[in-house]
């Protein structure tokens, strides 16, 4: 239930993100997607520092990595997608990422591949495909990747990276650590980048069709679809969590694997 339920809230972002989020840096964008919920997870972190830090320290290579992967490059590209395609073509893009991440997966982690996955993940894609080109085989053999889809195909192969990366998570820091301290090193990062790259200040939103999009990545794509999908995958696996399989019995050898 909690990867059905990120998975609403993250499909929901392509739909706002092309209505309400289309437009202006992607960069700046991004900070206002995370910038509330940092706020409150560095308020955290500074209460709880003792108790963290050691961990944080230690572990800190990774911990920029995972938040550079799924903090900064993911939803960033995610706004140029939706920028210069549709969201039904960033969609496309992103259903691609559970074969990328069942291949990244048994590759990095030697996650063994049941027959049920692999039937799984060829299901889903092929009704995304079915839906996406309305049932027409013909626009299907005339499709193909354009320049302006770019941003898009960063933005699925950047989610897979990041899903394969979360067994990386250090023991010593629960969930809400976790994504406190790479919410706060990825928020780090797009203002550095915003002064460097954009050399503007932040922008505020311009009407409340732009406030209200931006309350919604604040809340529910960001934070509580990162809360659920981090604990989920962590517990079961990214080629587990990737197809969204439910059944406690299917997640059972990965879940082992991973928390050994």
């Amino acid at each position: 239930m909690l990867l059905f339920f990120a998975c609403l809230a993250w499909g929901g972002s392509y739909a706002v993100g092309r209505y309400g989020l289309n437009s202006g840096s992607a960069i700046w964008l991004t900070l206002w997607r995370w910038g509330p919920g940092a706020l409150i997870f560095l308020t955290y972190m500074v209460i709880t520092w003792p108790t963290i830090s050691e961990t944080i320290k230690s572990n800190w290579l990774k911990l920029i990595v995972i938040s550079l992967l799924g903090i900064v490059i993911y939803p960033a590209s995610l706004f140029l997608a939706v920028a210069h395609t549709t969201a039904l073509n960033a969609s496309l893009y992103l259903a691609t990422t559970p074969v990328l991440i069942t291949i990244a997966s048994a590759c990095v982690w030697r996650e063994k591949v049941s027959g049920f996955n692999i039937i799984a993940i060829g299901l889903g894609i092929f009704g995304a495909c079915v839906l996406l080109f309305r049932g027409n085989f013909q626009l299907f053999i005339d499709f193909r990747i354009s320049t302006i889809d770019f941003w898009a195909v960063i933005s699925a192969i950047s989610w897979a990276a990041y899903c394969v990366s979360l067994p990386m998570k250090p023991r010593g820091l629960s969930e809400f650590q976790f994504l406190a301290t790479i919410v706060v090193m990825g928020c780090a990062v797009l203002i550095l980048a915003g002064m460097l790259i954009d050399n503007e200040k932040i922008p505020l939103p311009q009407n409340q069709t732009i406030a209200a999009s931006m309350i919604y990545f604040a809340v529910f794509p960001s934070v509580l679809a990162f809360l659920a999908w981090n604990y989920a995958t962590t517990n079961v696996g990214p080629a587990v969590a990737s197809p969204q399989q439910f059944g406690p019995a299917i997640g059972r050898s990965s879940r082992r694997h991973f928390l050994r």
